[in-house]
């Protein structure tokens, strides 16, 4: 028996372009933007596709008040 260790999924955000006033934009896994892409392309829309980092801890230092 083998084990698995946890698999990291590379998000991407797509943009729907000229949906209106304000853009529809939604977050795949990398997996699924070949099929957006594809459903997009066959109504006619525009997308945009671009990674998303993987979250990361917030390493930024606060201010103390």
């Amino acid at each position: 028996m083998t084990s698995r260790s946890p698999r990291t999924v590379q998000p991407y955000e797509i943009t729907y372009l000229g949906t209106g006033p304000e853009p529809d934009v939604r977050t795949v896994e990398a997996g699924e933007v070949a099929a957006v892409i594809e459903q997009a392309g066959a109504h006619g829309m525009q997308v945009l596709v671009r990674p998303r980092p993987g979250r990361e801890p917030d390493t930024t230092k606060k201010e103390a008040s």
